[in-house]
């Protein structure tokens, strides 16, 4: 029997996913959480939101899911709150849309967000904590690391491998087998025909590195 959940965050990404998770998945959802300095509603889709502290005493995670919910703005931040709630013992729902497109052996890690009119082909291994917006394709045999973000609209080749904390803009390509590193940036419309190495800021069609990413802050989107 599937765990109620509980949803990490009250942002747009949060509604979102209380959405599909109720009038798609059939989930029960019991509520949002956020930490205790940044709670300034009390509700949130007519559900209750708890403080982050108080979370694992009124849902445990031995009764309770939880689908941790951060955007793009800041890639780390999406990795540090995922490991927060791993650290303290929640199982991590993924969220799929029957919209979506999931084949039949594709291996998917947790947390991760699929949403309508994705394509994920045969092949695909995602790793945990992605999200893939609406109209992305992964192609066969893609490897997908973890607390990536595709907007909408991206295609990435087949047997491409992508690395941990990437972001790829709105209709962003990557071709057939190319290797994107860690803690890339893809700019919306931008063509990746070479690989991507780790840090990089690529931008233009054909993509060209037009800037490094600092490693003391990661990939950040404003």
């Amino acid at each position: 029997m599937t765990r109620p959940l509980v949803i990490f965050g009250a942002g747009s990404l949060a509604r979102l996913a209380h959405y599909y998770a109720t009038h798609e998945m059939g989930l029960r959802v019991l509520g949002f959480v956020v930490d205790a300095d940044r709670k300034n509603i009390d509700t949130c889709c007519g559900l209750p939101v708890f403080s982050w502290e108080a979370c694992p005493a009124q849902h445990p995670p031995a009764s309770t899911s939880m689908y941790v919910a951060v955007g793009y703005r800041e890639m780390r931040q999406r990795q540090r709150l995922f490991d927060r709630a791993k650290a303290a013992g929640y199982g991590l729902q993924n969220i799929v849309s029957t919209s979506g497109f999931l084949a039949a052996t594709v291996q998917m890690g947790e947390n991760n967000f699929i949403m309508p009119g994705a394509v994920v082909e045969p092949g695909v291994r995602l790793g945990n904590n992605n999200v893939v917006w609406s109209n992305t394709t992964l192609c066969h045999d893609t490897v997908v690391g973890h607390h990536n973000f595709f907007a909408s609209n991206v295609t990435v080749g087949g047997e491409v491998t992508v690395g941990d904390r990437c972001f790829f803009g709105f209709t962003s390509t990557v071709v057939h087998q190319r290797r994107v590193g860690d803690d890339v940036l893809l700019a919306a419309q931008s063509l990746l025909l070479d690989d991507g190495e780790p840090l990089g800021w690529y931008q233009g069609v054909p993509a060209k590195r037009v800037e490094s990413i600092s490693e003391q802050t990661g990939v950040c989107v404003k």
